[in-house]
């Protein structure tokens, strides 16, 4: 994607900046198949997508193609994952030409340690309903910057960290999302990482009904 001289998305007033083209070529994740990159590329908002990978490479397709869409749209971006994950996301959507600094000192995009994050709500395994209400409140007004941004996408792996140890605290965490997808009206995409040789069907049910769509393992094939 090439650098153009323009405006800043949200400026109000005189004065240009160096600015990122909103034509990236995301033509790039074609590696995840139909129809599930048109749904990652396109969610609507409140939907709540979870996504299954066995292969780190395949989530970061998955998510890149997610983010990179939101971002060229002009949409509000916020990345809650491991450290790891957040530097192979950036480090993808940098290959496709996004400007992050430009793009982080804007705030459309916002990323966040998902351990340290989960941290500051998770108590004795158990969440704390009340923190995570007030802490996904402001992170979502502070991604809006006062409206700038009326649209976010949020891709989350904190339950990525909690479902194989500690299942109830995990469904409560994935309930919580529900409600802030409604309250908030924003779009979610989870991901969980699954053994080599599981398919969906390993995926637990009662965490499967708590999203609009699942997006397999094979998708990133």
């Amino acid at each position: 994607m090439k650098k153009e001289t323009g405006r800043h998305p949200w400026a109000r007033g005189g004065g240009t900046v160096e600015s990122e083209s909103r034509c990236a070529d995301l033509n790039v994740f074609m590696t995840i198949s139909a129809p599930w990159n048109d749904r990652l590329a396109e969610p609507l908002s409140n939907e709540h997508l979870v996504q299954l990978y066995e292969d780190d490479r395949a989530l970061v397709e998955a998510v890149s193609l997610y983010a990179g869409r939101g971002l060229g749209k002009g949409e509000g971006v916020i990345l809650v994952a491991t450290e790891p994950h957040l530097e192979a996301i950036e480090a993808r959507l940098c290959e496709t030409g996004f400007d992050l600094g430009d793009l982080k000192a804007w705030g459309q995009l916002t990323r966040i340690d998902a351990a340290t994050l989960l941290a500051r709500f998770l108590a004795d395994g158990q969440v704390d309903a009340a923190r995570f209400r007030s802490i996904l409140a402001d992170v979502v007004t502070m991604a809006r910057r006062g409206g700038h941004f009326r649209r976010i996408r949020v891709y989350g792996e904190m339950v990525n960290l909690l479902w194989r140890i500690n299942h109830p605290a995990t469904r409560q965490l994935e309930e919580l999302w529900n409600e802030a997808i409604e309250v908030h009206s924003v779009a979610l995409l989870c991901g969980y990482r699954v053994d080599v040789g599981e398919t969906d069907s390993h995926f637990p049910g009662d965490l499967r009904a708590l999203h609009s769509h699942l997006i397999p393992v094979e998708a990133g094939s």
